[in-house]
């Protein structure tokens, strides 16, 4: 006898044998049970999970004339004739190859005759998404009204490409994926049934490569077990070799590289793999699933293995590096990572293009996180002098030297990790307001070593059109801190506009012509009047919000000329002073 592959040898024969799909099993052997059989059913779903198997099934059992609780006995003569290939009660088309409207012209022909073996004759039509517009619409009469002896199953994985009128007219049912603890399970009966020993790395590997498809890893099942020794134990090294994987060691120290910055480590730890017959392709994805498997273990803590189903070793690598990712920096990695992935399959320097997306990632992680970006700005705050509240002048000499960059700005390992909050750290991101924001009334590109005077703030710290600076930025902090609390994406669209005070009871928050996608989502009436009940609650003050968008050239005034053209809508005058005349 010719070798059958595992995925033939170990169909299921029974509805109990079928593998996930419990639910939908059940109704069938209850409509078998009760006499309740349908005249058209669909079974649609991904590959590999056994839509054909569940056809011929249901087509045994309902012409078994010894069910046992809906299941097909497999013992009697209909049973036995139906098994063998050829019966001409069972039909099985292939709608890829038999899809034009003569070939369903002969089934219309056919179906008139009555079976001879059994009760039914079932006519089982795979892929039939496939079918052209004038085959379905050949068939619409025959399968909405067939013969009493005939039951049509139609089996799809597109079922979106069938004609409404098709759908309406059979018994739906959607055939799920089936879950890798499932097909580890099933793999480990068939193992132990061939005398193939695997280690729980093994069968977790082929269960993932799988896809929740049972016949596509009972496939990658089938070419693995004969890389099994003298002892019949397949070894997890060799299996790595065979899929062209990295293991997850190798994987866990390019993400350790990649983390301290190590550009070098990187470039040689690729190297070895590659050299090693390692595939570009398939290490991205095992760095976008293990950077995945971070994530979810940050998020989801302890409930996080139960849901990756991965081993305790993978599991505590995920716990160690959730420690020392932050979740943006996850995103990043994960979205940069996905986006050079698509560029493989249309380039054929494949090897460049994952040397230059890991360095990426080195380079751009060496930038300031937003808790050094916080401490830097207010070390930059503290150089500046002291403002009196008076006026004064000023002079270049009274400004302090500024320093290059990589001395104002202190080293990663230096900062601080509890002094500040995310509160605090969310200020300082880019794009958001920041509440404690310094003065910008000094000109120090003005200085020319001549004194000049600045007006300064009166010590109310009231601006003209009769708004209090202080209090603007109160208000927006309150509500910016409450929205967040229940809503925090909205929050952060919130903070990307600035406040004005047009008065003691109208906040105005302006967006840049940049930030114009976060104005749209933020100036809607519900929002508004949200953000108006938030400020009244916590102020005990009604306060009118209300939300605009600045003009082109608005970024070149400053906080003066901005408020009076949101309160004016007038070009601002400038007064020289007697010593500039």
């Amino acid at each position: 006898m010719s070798y059958l592959a595992l995925y033939r040898k170990y169909r299921p024969q029974t509805f109990d044998e079928m593998v996930g799909q419990d639910s939908i099993t059940r109704i069938l052997k209850n409509q078998i049970k009760f006499s309740r059989i349908g005249h058209a059913y669909l079974f649609s779903g991904i590959r590999g999970t056994g839509k054909t198997s569940l056809a011929k099934i249901f087509a045994k059992a309902i012409n078994c004339p010894n069910g046992i609780d809906g299941n097909p006995c497999n013992q009697c003569d209909v049973c036995l004739k139906i098994d063998r290939p050829g019966v001409m009660d069972i039909i099985e088309i292939d709608g890829a190859s038999n899809r034009g409207v003569d070939e369903i012209r002969e089934i219309r022909e056919r179906i008139k005759y009555p079976p001879t073996v059994g009760r039914y004759k079932v006519y089982i039509i795979d892929e039939v998404h496939m079918l052209t517009k004038e085959a379905f619409n050949a068939l619409l009469k025959t399968l909405e009204e067939p013969p009493e002896h005939a039951v049509f199953i139609l089996a799809t994985t597109e079922p979106n490409k069938c004609p409404v009128t098709i759908l309406s007219r059979c018994q739906r049912y959607e055939i799920r994926p089936i879950p890798k603890a499932l097909i580890i399970k099933q793999m480990k009966k068939i193992c132990q049934d061939i005398q193939v020993t695997m280690s729980e790395e093994s069968y977790d590997f082929i269960a993932t490569r799988g896809e929740n498809s049972m016949r596509d890893s009972l496939s990658l099942l089938d070419q693995v077990i004969d890389l099994k020794d003298d002892a019949g134990e397949v070894a997890f090294s060799d299996l790595l070799a065979f899929t062209g994987m990295a293991d997850k060691q190798s994987i866990g120290n390019l993400v350790k590289q990649i983390i301290n910055h190590d550009s070098t480590g990187v470039l040689i730890g690729l190297r070895g793999l590659i050299s090693n017959g390692k595939d570009n392709i398939l290490l991205m994805d095992q760095l976008i699933e293990f950077l995945r498997g971070i994530l979810i273990t940050k998020t989801a803590k302890e409930t996080a293995k139960e849901i990756l189903l991965c081993t305790t070793e993978d599991f505590a690598a995920y716990q160690e590096f959730s420690e020392q990712l932050s979740f943006n920096q996850l995103y990043q990695m994960i979205s940069q990572l996905i986006d050079e992935k698509n560029k493989l399959k249309y380039s054929s320097l494949q090897g460049i293009i994952v040397e230059m997306a890991l360095l990426k990632l080195c380079l751009e992680e060496q930038k300031l996180t937003p808790k050094a970006e916080m401490v830097a700005q207010k070390i930059e705050r503290q150089l500046l002098p002291p403002i009196a509240p008076q006026s004064r002048p000023v002079t270049k000499a009274s400004l302090p030297e500024k320093k290059p960059e990589a001395e104002q700005l202190p080293s990663k390992s230096s900062l601080p990790e509890t002094e500040y909050d995310d509160q605090e750290e969310d200020r300082f991101a880019p794009g958001v307001a920041n509440f404690e924001a310094v003065p910008e009334h000094i000109d120090k590109e003005g200085l020319s070593g001549q004194e000049e005077t600045v007006s300064q703030p009166k010590p109310d710290n009231k601006n003209t059109t009769g708004g209090n600076r202080h209090d603007e930025m109160r208000f927006f902090k309150i509500l910016c801190e409450e929205i967040g609390k229940t809503n925090s994406g909205q929050a952060m669209f919130l903070k990307r506009g600035e406040p004005a005070l047009k008065d003691e009871g109208h906040l105005v928050i302006i967006y840049s012509v940049e930030n114009k996608n976060f104005y749209q989502f933020v100036n809607k009436p519900e929002l508004i009047k949200g953000f108006e009940a938030v400020l009244l609650q916590k102020t005990g003050k009604s306060i009118m919000v209300s939300i605009q968008l600045e003009e082109e050239n608005f970024n070149q005034l400053d906080l003066l000329e901005k408020t009076l053209r949101i309160v004016n809508n007038e070009a601002v005058k400038i007064i020289k002073t007697e010593d500039e005349q």
